[in-house]
């Protein structure tokens, strides 16, 4: 098609008349005037339609090929750096400088709904590749899934979602992402069902009854507050029995936490021989949590609640019964009577190792202090009298003294240090033996 441009003017017998040309076509229109400026302005409104639409054509080719030449130049950079793919996306993940910070557990719990999410991509849209090929339609089938075929809880339904918006967005420039696909999917409503609070004589019925490595598990259970991994992969070396204290790092938030012992805690740590402290605390149990996982050892400890009368499950919610009470329910007891003992709330947080409460991050030495009494105020529960009898020492004080100057006679100019700090505590456990019968 012929350009059209601003046409001209053709006089007639005085009359001057607008002429174009349009598709080959010429066209002449009387303007109806003598006079040139009138006419030229007769001219300029004829031809505006057309300059108009010549105008916007030419403006849309420039978009057409501003679009071709950026698809072009995004398939150069794509071929250079290509959009990060599914089959690499977890890897990324955990190596982003972005990503919040995660304890162990909770990274295991991540990579399992990763894994679960990209096998069903690999079974329902096996041409999807790349990230940036998840479209909010395509997640929103998963979460249709989730919800009408496996039957969630509303609460699995908001860890699923949570964390793979959370993904999206740590991913989102690797994977050159202009939306996140789960960022319109909605949370659910749920109802907690948590593990329940033991009561006092609950306790006492449970702890007193437990033997062996059982008891010194529920005892570290109830006066660390700590999880049930933690507790049964708790080594000698997070002890000092001298200071009384417990440091150890929490496996699912990688938070490190300094707890002061509990007398009864104290007293059963103290039965162990000076020269079996090494390695777990509870070996056996240690072995049955790292070989057969987490359940193997709940079931030990929940026909041991059902032994002692307590129920320990309801019909639940979901697909699953409910559980009431088990191991986790120490932890809700350490917080109960923590709280009831009328410990600070950032003290208790502390000392279980929540981080909702900025003054955790702010603690002195007036915080250890806090956190000691609040240790303390613990009932003792893993005698049937409730009186300590377990606070004791096992060693006599002469077996005590034996232990140190048998540290120092083995010592060698290598590991005089160590051997040295190792019989001091021992000659300092002696005398608190002695100062204690001295005080009975």
């Amino acid at each position: 098609m012929s350009k059209v441009r601003t046409g001209y003017l053709l006089n007639r017998k005085g009359i001057y008349y607008a002429c174009w040309t349009l598709a080959g076509k010429q066209t002449r229109k009387s303007t109806h005037t003598r006079d040139r400026r009138e006419a030229g302005k007769k001219l300029a409104e004829f031809m505006e339609p057309f300059l108009i639409e010549d105008e916007a054509k030419m403006l849309h080719n420039i978009k057409a090929r501003i679009e071709y030449d950026n698809d072009k130049l995004a398939a150069l950079n794509d071929a250079r750096n290509p959009p990060l793919t599914i089959t690499q996306a977890w890897a990324t993940y955990e190596k982003s400088a972005t990503r919040p910070q995660s304890g162990p557990a909770t990274l295991a719990l991540y990579g399992l709904i990763w894994g679960r999410f990209t096998r069903w991509l690999e079974e329902h849209h096996a041409e999807i590749v790349t990230l940036r090929q998840v479209t909010p339609e395509i997640v929103s089938g998963y979460g249709a899934e989730l919800t009408t075929e496996r039957k969630v809880s509303g609460r699995t339904f908001n860890l699923h979602i949570g964390f793979l918006k959370l993904a999206f967005r740590v991913l989102a420039v690797p994977a050159k992402l202009t939306v996140n696909p789960f960022a319109e999917i909605q949370r659910k409503k749920h109802k907690p069902q948590g593990r329940r609070a033991l009561t006092t004589d609950e306790l006492r019925r449970v702890c007193s009854s437990a033997k062996g490595e059982l008891r010194t598990l529920l005892a570290l259970g109830l006066y660390l507050g700590a999880r049930l991994g933690d507790c049964c992969m708790m080594e000698w070396g997070s002890v000092d029995l001298h200071k009384r204290v417990i440091a150890y790092t929490a496996h699912k938030t990688g938070r490190k936490l300094i707890v002061p012992m509990h007398p009864a805690l104290w007293g059963i740590l103290n039965e162990c021989a000076t020269a079996q402290r090494s390695g777990y605390l509870v070996p056996g149990l240690a072995l049955l949590y790292a070989s057969k996982g987490a359940y193997a050892v709940t079931t030990q400890v929940q026909a041991h609640l059902k032994d002692c009368g307590i129920i320990t499950t309801a019909t639940g919610q979901g697909r699953r019964a409910q559980v009431l009470a088990g191991f986790h329910s120490l932890r809700h007891s350490a917080v109960s009577l923590l709280r009831e003992a009328g410990a600070p709330l950032s003290v208790t947080m502390a000392i279980v190792g929540h981080s909702t409460m900025e003054q955790h991050d702010n603690y002195t030495h007036a915080g250890e202090i806090a956190m000691q009494r609040a240790v303390a105020a613990l009932p003792s529960v893993m005698d049937p009298s409730g009186k300590g009898r377990n606070l004791l020492p096992a060693r006599t004080p002469a077996a005590a003294l034996k232990d140190g100057i048998a540290k120092l006679e083995a010592a060698k100019a290598k590991t005089w240090a160590k051997s040295r700090a190792a019989a001091l505590a021992d000659f300092r456990a002696a005398l608190e033996a002695i100062d204690g019968r001295g005080a009975a």
